[in-house]
């Protein structure tokens, strides 16, 4: 486990897996390797076993290594390296990673790990993707895998395609959706200096979470709704002087409050008050914060790229990230009609309802069970 809680989305998902592992401990003997003060103070209140141990960072010429000279990797990876010593020492049988692109070396144990975008081979053109070696990252990860958990049936054919289309080794692919974790859901409010109605949105400040095109319907909107007001909460991320300029150069000051980082308690509050959560994101498959914001009561739009629609269903509204015109239509249609937010919000406790926290333990568990008992 090695996301902090600033992390957003792999954070989250790193409490599911942590969830269904910690409901599981009479079943199986497990040790937790962290080296993030979250996970520490976490193994310490429930008396895990844990090993302090930093990820293994992989540059080109070590990844190059690593898939060029298997032989050696091998030798290296189970015998001199200190994960291999590590899984030597403490006899451990399968190896589960906590998120994607973490690089899983040629090791003598079964492996499992999440993959939940592809986005640097399908969306090239933003910075914060694209790079060159996030492609042999994840060649390693799935030709050493011997499961791969994906969070769509999309994910899961993006995976074959990308990586496994022509290959021999052909791991488990379980599509394993996400659901909201119970830190989320059972979390008690934290009040938040917000208005009393607004549109809600929590992502980093990347470019691709396309915070530019929200606030320009929101700049279509001031006219005709004075009291429309949009709150953002994230990390600050390679966008976040973009979106500053634009709301200063088109004087949208008092139409949106930005806040960085905010906690479980008050993340809760932000949705279960918001108006409406909104997602223009451009990347895919699927994404966490639709699925909180629906099981605790929040209407939401969501881009209609890749498989964000079949997520929410007929619960949410879709747009075409790229037209402000469309994301500024959603609002509207929510921001004016109670009826209309009162029938979303019913949609999303029914749809979210169909996926629970329990159903994502029992896939995981089925999935660790088969991975354990395959020769």
């Amino acid at each position: 486990m090695t996301a902090s809680p600033h992390t957003g989305g792999v954070f989250q998902y790193e409490n599911l897996l942590a969830e269904a592992l910690w409901n599981n401990r009479d079943k199986y003997n497990f040790v937790v390797i962290c080296n993030e003060s979250y996970w520490i103070n976490w193994c310490i209140e429930r008396n895990i076993k844990f090993v302090e141990e930093k990820i293994e960072i992989y540059r080109k010429i070590k990844l190059d290594m690593a898939l060029n000279h298997p032989f050696v990797n091998i030798l290296y990876q189970n015998f001199i390296s200190n994960k291999g010593k590590l899984i030597q020492r403490e006899n451990i049988d399968l190896l589960i990673y906590g998120q994607q692109g973490t690089f899983i070396p040629n090791l003598l144990i079964k492996q499992l790990c999440p993959v939940h975008d592809l986005m640097h081979r399908y969306e090239t053109t933003f910075p914060e993707r694209g790079k060159s070696d996030d492609d042999k990252l994840f060649q390693g990860s799935i030709k050493y895998a011997s499961a791969v958990l994906v969070d769509s049936n999309l994910g899961k054919t993006q995976v074959i395609e990308s990586y496994l289309s022509k290959k021999k080794h052909r791991p488990l692919i379980q599509v394993l959706p996400y659901t909201v974790s119970r830190h989320i859901k059972e979390s008690e409010e934290e009040y938040i200096a917000v208005p009393d109605k607004y549109v809600f949105y929590p992502a980093q400040f990347w470019q691709h979470k396309n915070h530019l095109n929200l606030l320009r319907a929101v700049n279509l909107l001031k006219e005709t709704l004075p009291d429309i007001h949009l709150v953002l909460v994230g990390s600050e991320k390679n966008a976040l002087g973009r979106v500053e300029t634009y709301i200063r150069e088109n004087s949208l000051e008092e139409f949106v409050t930005i806040y960085g980082f905010v906690t479980n308690r008050q993340i809760t509050y932000l949705y279960r008050h918001a108006t409406l959560m909104v997602m223009p994101s451009y990347y895919g498959p699927t994404n966490i914060p639709p699925l909180e914001a629906m099981a605790l009561g929040c209407p939401v739009a969501v881009s209609g790229n890749y498989a964000m629609g079949e997520q929410v269903g007929d619960a949410g509204l879709l747009f075409n990230p790229d037209s402000p015109g469309e994301i500024a239509e959603c609002i509207r249609q929510v921001w004016t009609d109670g009826g209309l937010r009162e029938t979303m919000r019913q949609k999303g406790y029914r749809r979210t309802a169909r996926w629970q926290p329990e159903d994502f333990e029992r896939v995981l568990i089925q999935t660790i069970d088969a991975v354990l008992e395959k020769g």
